[in-house]
């Protein structure tokens, strides 16, 4: 199986002679338990994640079982040992991942990797769809089957000082489909370059062309293959690379031109995409906009590719290898884990939005409650979230459509092929054939 770094970068498994820890009922030397009776699980996570390590040594204190915990310094590190254990029989009984695994969480599940957990699910009472964010959820299934437990996921949008929206003459709408959308984006970009109080449209958080290429394509929820053939939709992958192109090309002469004549570029920006937890990420827009500017925003989800929903792409999720002896303790393990109210170790803007609707809604109503922040080293009061922008993303959080997980290797095809048409080297024909042949002998691997 291919892999990769981060989101991007391809990366080559090398596989090297390791020490094998047992799935359950033995535990190495290692073991972070001071339990010493009954199961073992074994849990790999990556030790950077926001949240993952309190929470399992709060698990651990009320759990019925031992916990074993292997935290790595990256998610390549992570994917390289337990590639290797797998193929040596024996390892981790969890994998808690994120969205830069290099692992394809599509292939562990049609490899038989994952544990099916629907049965589970099914007999817990304590487990009821309404309080989840059930559509998410689902995208950790396969043919009716749940081998993946979503924990939290992020959504893509663009947000606007009031004045920059004014100035377009309001072109965006909320009731448009993903294309016609990246088209009023375009028109409202081309007004703000002729304007001469504001000069930089569409505002990235990243110059790199693989970087904006694939936040158009998790935002746009656009399908290359069915899991079997390529099926993309050629018209609507023109229609998202003509939009990054103009985009790219555009905000980079104007970056370097204003960054070369020493001008203050952060008073100059149009419209930001961002990607993340809505709700948090937009307060702190807002009160930083205030503080900024003393103006109020707006934002625009970025629609689905047929008007009337959202996409969310999931972001942190845990599996269950399908070869552990107590897979039952592990469906406990994960249950708690989309059940934890991480918010409460202050990390609101780094993590993603929770499945959980009661957490989410709990902590919206914080976010959107608080008027003492701290900005650097500075405390500011600032106003409670205007209620349209409450109201707003109360109403589109309930409109998620589709939801998918990532998948590296048919994602770093599809960036490295049509990154040289952004760039023009290449036509868009030429990439297209390129993709869907590396994407048919991919599918054939």
């Amino acid at each position: 199986m291919k892999k990769y770094k981060n989101m991007f970068k391809l990366i080559l498994i090398c596989f090297i002679s390791l020490v094998i820890f047992s799935a359950c009922g033995e535990a190495s030397d290692s073991a972070s338990s001071s339990k010493s009776d009954g199961d073992v699980l074994v849990i790999y996570y990556v030790k950077e994640h926001p949240f993952y390590q309190t929470a399992l040594e709060e698990y651990q204190k009320k759990a019925q079982v031992s916990l074993e915990l292997h935290a790595f310094e990256t998610e390549e590190e992570l994917a390289k040992q337990y590639t290797a254990e797998g193929l040596a029989g024996g390892g981790a009984d969890v994998l808690l991942l994120s969205d830069t695994s290099s692992l394809d969480a599509e292939k562990l599940m049609t490899e038989g990797i994952c544990f099916d957990l629907t049965e589970y699910l099914e007999q817990d009472q304590n487990y009821n769809k309404e309080n989840y964010f059930e559509i998410v959820v689902d995208a950790g299934k396969q043919e009716g089957k749940q081998y993946i437990l979503p924990i939290t996921f992020d959504m893509g949008f663009a947000v606007t000082r009031n004045t920059v929206s004014e100035l377009c003459g309001n072109i965006l709408t909320d009731d448009t489909d993903c294309y016609e959308f990246y088209q009023e984006l375009l028109a409202c970009q081309q007004l703000l370059y002729d304007s001469e109080e504001i000069r930089l449209g569409l505002c990235f958080t990243s110059d790199s062309t693989k970087d904006f290429l694939l936040y158009a394509y998790y935002t746009s929820g656009l399908e290359l293959t069915d899991g079997k053939t390529v099926s993309v939709n050629s018209e609507q992958l023109r229609q998202l690379c003509d939009f990054v192109k103009a985009g790219q090309e555009e905000f980079q002469a104007k970056y370097d031109e204003m960054r070369n004549s020493g001008s203050n570029s952060a008073t100059l920006v149009g419209y930001q995409l961002l990607f993340g937890n809505p709700a948090a990420i937009i307060r702190q827009q807002e009160y930083s906009y205030e503080a900024m500017f003393q103006e109020n925003i707006n934002y625009f989800m970025f629609p689905e590719d047929t008007a009337g929903g959202y996409r969310a792409t999931v972001r942190d999720f845990g599996l269950v290898d399908a070869k552990s002896d107590c897979p039952e303790e592990a469906y406990k393990l994960l249950k708690y884990l989309i059940d934890y109210d991480f918010y409460n170790l202050g990390v609101v803007y780094t993590a993603g939005t929770p499945v959980n609707r009661n957490i989410f809604e709990s902590q919206f109503h914080n976010l959107s409650t608080i008027t003492k922040v701290t900005m650097g080293k500075s405390a500011m009061t600032v106003s409670p979230m205007a209620e349209d922008l409450v109201a707003k993303i109360e109403e589109q959080i309930n409109q998620i459509t589709s939801a998918g997980l990532k998948h590296p290797d048919m994602e770093q095809i599809f960036a490295e092929t049509m990154a040289d048409y952004i760039n023009g080297t290449a036509d868009f024909d030429t990439c297209y054939q390129l993709m869907c042949s590396r994407l048919n002998l991919y599918l054939k691997e």
